[in-house]
């Protein structure tokens, strides 16, 4: 299963154009709107327009010119005046500032537009004297309350303007980004799918070209990666019903190497003849060894059940420690050990975590010299059991760190003795992580020996009830 067919299609090159357009006619809208407001405002007399003052000036012009004094009454509101000497264009009285004076006086020497920017000057020519007055060219309310309240019309409009146009480009990016998001929620759902192993899944197409393309080519590495997927687990079931296979064959004739040695040391023989039987049932054990743990290795690719129980771990410390000295047999080699976990209990599957301390503890006496220790200490806490095992031996190489637990590993010359097929540690490893616990490989800092930590949680309420049937892969 894949993406399913959407019928819309497009491309970012569309949706883009799309979203320019679209801010572009949102723009024209908002500038087209406001433009009618102010337009409809003026025309009910809400507002005056730009030229209102100007116009009132023109009209009172006659008042102004035959006045004896002009003074601000006679003035539209927001006006400045200023009146100038006839003959020395000296300024008589007015309430303009000083560069506003030096305007009106080059527009009374004609040096000067009458239009100054937003401002008008307009030269009322009197009997003795100059009247020069200014008004703005803005349009403004005409309640005397929003005038005296809000900065002028023109300003109040421009920041309305802007605050519309800021709002129309959020709504508008945001309608589209939307629709981005959702092509990229359904990458991100394919590629999360993808990194949980769920293969199995259907999306449908977002619409646009380039992330339906992104789509197409993560289901196809989907589909890719599931054929591989099944093609590696195949290949892994026959490789371990090969071994199983194989190692039940070796088994029939191993047992009848064993039965007929077992026949001839109940004959009578010689010392040389008796020796070589006992090498036949030594040699005829180390096979029949392998070979369980051939057929275990098989088992646990496909399906390994833990049967937990509360085990004591004190006493069974002291049968770990007597199978240890047993295996050392005649080996002088000294067993140490250290640490006490008095009154401590782990949920574990005794016989098979049994089992899986005795490889690693077999591995290390194997390589341990005459007349050296293996030490086994212990360490028990409220988050569960460590073990450290170290033995003499000349430790691991960085190779033999990073691959000592992978199944029929012997890469490790210094650590290989005969009869090691690299199964103990990868079998061991195995146990460990369905316990939910860890193997650690490390070589002793002070001994330079190979050096085994295994830890093990102690499992809660949830690890315990879905540790009971556990299945895994080496």
């Amino acid at each position: 299963m894949g993406i399913k067919i959407h019928k819309r299609k497009t491309t970012l090159r569309r949706e883009l154009f799309k979203y320019l357009v679209a801010l572009g006619l949102s723009f024209v809208l908002v500038i087209g709107l406001y433009l009618a407001l102010t337009t409809f405002a003026i025309s009910a007399g809400w507002v005056f327009p730009a030229n209102y003052n100007e116009q009132l000036i023109k009209q009172g012009e006659p008042i102004i010119r035959e006045a004896p004094v002009v003074h601000e009454d006679m003035l539209p509101l927001g006006s400045k005046y200023v009146v100038l000497d006839k003959q020395s264009h000296a300024v008589l009285y007015g309430n303009m500032d000083d560069a506003e004076v030096k305007l009106a006086s080059q527009l009374v020497n004609g040096r000067s537009p009458a239009y100054y920017g937003q401002t008008v000057y307009t030269l009322i020519e009197r009997p003795n004297d100059y009247c020069v007055l200014q008004s703005d060219l803005r349009p403004q309310f005409s309640s005397p309350y929003l005038r005296s309240h809000l900065p002028n019309y023109e300003w109040t409009g421009n920041v309305l303007l802007g605050l519309s146009i800021v709002i129309i480009s959020f709504l508008v990016t945001t309608i589209f980004a939307r629709r981005f998001q959702n092509s990229l929620k359904t990458l991100t759902r394919i590629t999360r799918h993808i990194q949980n192993q769920n293969l199995d899944f259907a999306e449908k197409k977002s619409g646009i070209k380039e992330f339906d393309d992104v789509a197409q080519a993560l289901t196809e590495m989907k589909d890719a990666l599931q054929q591989s997927l099944e093609t590696q687990w195949k290949m892994e079931q026959t490789k371990q019903e090969q071994i199983a296979a194989l190692a039940h064959d070796i088994k029939i004739p191993v047992t009848i190497i064993r039965g007929n040695a077992e026949l001839l040391s109940l004959s009578e023989q010689n010392h040389e003849q008796d020796m070589y039987t006992r090498y036949i049932l030594n040699a005829s054990d180390k096979i029949d060894q392998h070979v369980r743990m051939l057929i275990m290795m098989s088992r646990t690719g496909s399906s390994l059940t833990l049967h937990k129980e509360n085990v004591a771990i004190q006493e069974w410390l002291k049968e770990l420690l007597s199978d240890t000295r047993a295996y050392a047999g005649c080996k002088h080699i000294a067993i140490e050990q250290q640490g006490q976990c008095t009154d401590m209990v782990v949920p574990l599957d005794k016989q098979l975590f049994h089992r899986a301390l005795m490889n690693i503890i077999a591995n290390a006496l194997d390589h341990t010299p005459e007349g050296a220790s293996m030490h086994i200490d212990v360490h028990c806490d409220r988050h569960g059991l460590t073990l450290v095992i170290t033995d003499s031996g000349p430790g691991f190489t960085p190779e033999a760190l990073e691959k000592a637990t992978e199944l029929f590993y012997r890469g490790d010359k210094g650590r290989n003795a005969d009869g090691h097929y690299g199964m103990g540690l990868t079998f061991a490893d195995y146990v460990i992580k369905l316990h939910h616990g860890s193997l650690q490989l490390q070589n002793d800092l002070k001994g330079g020996g190979g050096q085994v930590t295994i830890r093990v949680p102690v499992a809660t309420e949830e690890a315990q009830s879905t540790s009971n049937m556990a299945n895994g892969n080496v």
